[in-house]
Order: structure tokens, then C-alpha cells, then sequence
């Protein structure tokens, strides 16, 4: 007889990233089109799709599918996939075509591929560095250049650090004044300074309490921070004045002075732009590269 599934029996089979046998119990009961069953004991929500939806190629709806597993379940990083045969077995599909489903999630940086006994996909951590690199590829495309990037930073930053000033999220907080404080411990010649520096940019664009803007703001920083550190352009446009001019900005977003806050930020990155600008080896002009 087969085991009928209790919401105890769903809670630790999705705790060991073991929900496939679930699904897969519950794909042979049901043959009409995807459904949402929520278990009343656990609350916890599993997709049951037995028709993939139209419109795009099979691997991406597969991906879709699986994403939406992701979210329902509330499946956080670290946590395991169904196999590859479960999930062929699941869809209904070849093994190629799962194949290439999974490939696109770890591309995109939703998902790693592990090898090997114990392998298989394992959920990651939502990533700046991956929503960069994505982006930076319809930039390069676009012919967008990097003087547009900054351009575009000096609209946002100043309101992501009203935001900042207005979220008065204790954790938040905290994370600024330790970038305060790791900034001011670094000396400006040291060749760690332009780190701490933009550490303080990455903690006042994490700050906003709007998952939207902070994961926007915090991409179009990793797109700059990781041009102009490689090309030598941080290192001649960083001016010892920067240090009082985060801890100016700062200091307005932990009294929660928004409105100075934003007008210190735009000021900041006004004068960056014309800093970048004026530098002999300016790459103003240079293509937002993909990479």
C-alpha cells in the first residue's frame, strides 16, 4: 500500500530536501493541470504541475516550474533539489531537456550543481554579483558606457540613502556603523582602503527596506565596483576627502536625517562623476563590458 503523506511527513522530507518523493507521490494521484496543495498541517504549499504551461520552450518552463517550487516551499540556500531522475520522471521529459533546465538556473545563480555522491542542485543565496553580470550583458549589447552607469548610480543612490535614513531597521543600522568603523580603521594609502571605501556604498544600498531597490541599487554598484577597481581608476580617483564624505552621509542616515542624507549622497556622486571624468585614463567613454 502506499504511504499517504501526513503534514509531519511533508515538514522533514522538505527539511532533508527530500519534497520530490511527495510530488512525485502526488503527480501519479492527480492528472489534471497544476494545482497549488496547501497541507493543512505543515502550511507548506507543493506545486504539483502534471502540464507544464505554453508559450516557451520546454527546458525554461521546467525551470519555471522549478523556481516556483523554490518559492512556495520557502526552500533557502543550501537546501537540495529533487534528483535528476525524480524531476525526468516528474515533468515527464527527457533527461536532456532537465539537463538544460538546471543549466539555466545555475547560470542565472539561483542554483549550484554538485557532483558526485550527496550531489545534485542545491539552492544559493540571492546575489548582486549574478544580477550584475546578467544586466551587464544587455548593457554591453545596448552600448551603454560606463559614464551612463555612474550617471545612472547619481539618480538612485541619493534616494537609496533617503531610504536608508527613513528605514530605521536596527540590523541595518548596525551593518553601516561596521562599515563606518572598518572604513575609518583602514589608512587612505593602504591598498585595502578602496574596499572598505565601497563596502560602505554596498552597506547604505542594502539598507532601504524594499527588496526592489536594494537588490537594483546594489547590482548597479557591483557593475561599477568591479570595472573600475580592475582598470586603476578607483585607486587615482579616490581622494582623501571620500572618508569625511561617507562618514558626513552616514552619520545623516543613522540620525535619520533623510532629507540630508540625500542631499550629501547626490553631492558625493556629482563630484565622483566629474573626478572619473577628469582623469586622464578616463573610461567614461568605454562599452559596460560583459563578464
Amino acid at each position: 500500500m502506499r504511504k499517504e503523506w501526513s503534514g509531519r511527513d511533508v515538514q522533514a522530507a522538505v527539511s532533508r530536501g527530500r519534497y520530490d518523493r511527495i510530488i512525485s507521490t502526488k503527480r501519479k494521484q492527480t492528472k489534471s493541470k497544476a494545482a497549488a496543495e496547501p497541507d493543512a498541517t505543515s502550511g507548506l504549499t507543493i506545486i504539483v504541475p502534471t502540464e507544464l504551461s505554453r508559450g516557451q520552450k520546454l527546458p525554461e518552463r521546467i525551470a519555471v516550474a522549478i523556481v516556483n517550487d523554490i518559492v512556495a516551499n520557502g526552500l533557502k540556500a543550501g537546501d537540495r533539489l529533487p534528483i535528476e531522475e525524480t524531476m525526468r520522471e516528474r515533468f515527464q521529459v527527457g533527461r536532456a531537456s532537465v539537463r538544460e533546465a538546471l543549466r539555466i538556473l545555475e547560470v542565472h545563480g539561483i542554483i549550484s550543481l554538485r557532483s558526485g555522491p550527496g550531489g545534485g542542485p542545491t539552492v544559493t543565496d540571492v546575489s548582486a554579483h549574478d544580477v550584475a553580470r546578467s544586466f551587464s550583458l544587455y548593457l554591453n549589447i545596448s552600448r551603454a558606457r560606463m559614464e551612463e552607469l555612474v550617471e545612472a548610480r547619481l539618480r538612485i543612490e541619493p534616494i537609496v540613502a533617503r531610504m536608508a535614513a527613513e528605514n530605521r531597521d536596527p540590523e541595518a543600522l548596525e551593518r553601516l556603523r561596521a562599515a563606518m568603523a572598518a572604513e575609518d580603521a583602514v589608512p587612505a594609502e593602504d591598498e585595502r582602503y578602496i574596499k572598505a571605501a565601497n563596502d560602505f556604498h554596498y552597506a547604505v544600498t542594502s539598507m532601504t527596506g524594499n527588496k526592489v531597490v536594494d537588490l537594483l541599487a546594489t547590482s548597479l554598484k557591483e557593475l561599477y565596483t568591479t570595472r573600475v577597481v580592475s582598470s586603476g581608476v578607483a585607486a587615482r580617483t579616490t581622494e582623501p576627502t571620500i572618508r569625511n564624505e561617507h562618514r558626513e552621509i552616514g552619520n545623516a542616515i543613522l540620525d535619520g536625517d533623510a532629507d540630508r542624507a540625500e542631499e550629501l549622497m547626490r553631492s558625493h556622486m556629482e563630484l565622483y562623476l566629474k573626478r572619473m571624468r577628469s582623469d586622464p585614463q578616463s573610461i567614461a567613454d568605454q562599452l559596460v563590458t560583459w563578464d
